[in-house]
């Protein structure tokens, strides 16, 4: 059999085809008028000036930060000593004020709902939590936060550290954003680990097979303040296989429910967030954050509360009966905006803390 394609002559007829000019894609840019031209010039003028200011200010704060670091140092001294610790915080975290970063953690907004109570009895083995910069010459790129712990019954490890690499999203806003977390892997001790929970398997069937699996066991993870801030992230990475979705998609308040890529986005802008409160506001500051000092009001008005009360007196006497105490006002913190801005010394991201 011949080919299909065979057999088949050419007319003269038949005009050759002529193939037409390949279009090209490339997108050009147009190019600027020469009065825009002219003012992009003074203004990338202007940024560079901006540039040199950022690592003046950066030289400025590490010689501030060396003049205040002996006065953490002092701070740990005094928290360590043994001479009026009462015998049953001796092997805790500060001896001479039991549960001072346990509590201190506990009060900051930012992370107040990701300590469960299975997660205190592991915080009061904390005996010190410091900040440090993962480059010394370019403070912008990022800071490390070290969580120290005495020797304790739940891991091994004496230090467990995250690490924060941040990136420059616009310099015209000076917006920062983590594009990579990474932290410590925690060596649990066997029947320690505090992320998991036992739970008894359900056998199905019954009999000497029922009886037999009785009483049997399997771990499942679970919400911990150990589990959800030491895990890493990566921009254009995967969301973790431990991670709640359905709390994640929480986050989402655009349409963009099921992008991955979006979630993650979140998760690594509140988780730096997160970092950027424990190291400018909990580890300067812990002592009034132990206190509640730092803690912010909960939105308290006079004015409200005299309204309220007028409100109240128009109401019917039927509301006599209810003895429930009044509600007070709830603390709303100031709207989310990008994380990171560059409005603190050497491009260190001043946040707001508040509840994530």
């Amino acid at each position: 059999a011949k080919d299909a394609t065979m057999g088949k002559k050419k007319t003269e007829a038949e005009a050759p085809k002529v193939e037409e000019p390949k279009k090209d894609d490339t997108n050009h840019e147009e190019e600027d008028e020469p009065l825009v031209k002219e003012l992009k010039d003074l203004d990338d003028q202007y940024l560079a000036i901006e540039k040199e200011y950022e690592k003046a200010v950066q030289e400025l704060q590490k010689q501030y930060t060396q003049k205040q670091q002996p006065f953490l140092d002092a701070r740990t001294k005094v928290l360590q000593s043994l001479e009026t610790a009462p015998e049953e915080a001796k092997d805790k975290g500060t001896p001479a004020l039991k549960d001072f970063w346990k509590q201190a953690m506990k009060n900051l907004p930012a992370l107040e709902d990701h300590i469960e109570e299975w997660d205190e009895p592991v915080l009061e083995y904390c005996k010190d939590i410091t900040k440090s910069w993962l480059d010394e010459s370019d403070l912008a790129k990022g800071f490390r936060l070290h969580f120290h712990f005495v020797e304790n019954p739940y891991f091994t490890n004496t230090e467990l550290s995250k690490e924060y690499y941040v990136k420059e999203e616009n310099p015209y806003t000076g917006e920062m954003s983590a594009k990579e977390i990474k932290a410590t892997i925690i060596e649990w001790k066997p029947g320690k680990d505090v992320t998991v929970e036992k739970v008894t398997k359900k056998v199905k069937g019954g009999g000497a097979k029922k009886a037999k699996q009785k009483g049997k066991e399997k771990e499942e993870p679970r919400d911990s303040f150990f589990r959800g801030f030491f895990r890493n992230l990566k921009e254009g990475g995967h969301i973790p296989d431990d991670i709640n979705l359905e709390e994640a998609r929480e986050l989402v308040d655009d349409d963009d429910e099921d992008d991955d890529e979006h979630m993650l986005e979140l998760l690594m802008e509140n988780d730096y967030e997160m970092g950027c409160c424990i190291r400018d506001s909990l580890v300067p500051f812990a002592i009034r954050w132990y206190t509640g000092e730092a803690c912010p009001d909960d939105g308290y008005d006079e004015d409200d509360d005299e309204e309220e009360d007028s409100e109240e007196e128009d109401d019917d006497d039927d509301d006599d009966d209810d003895d429930s105490p009044p509600k007070g006002k709830k603390y709303h913190p100031p709207a989310r905006g990008k994380a990171g801005k560059k409005d603190a010394p050497g491009g260190e991201a001043k946040e707001e803390c508040k509840q994530q």
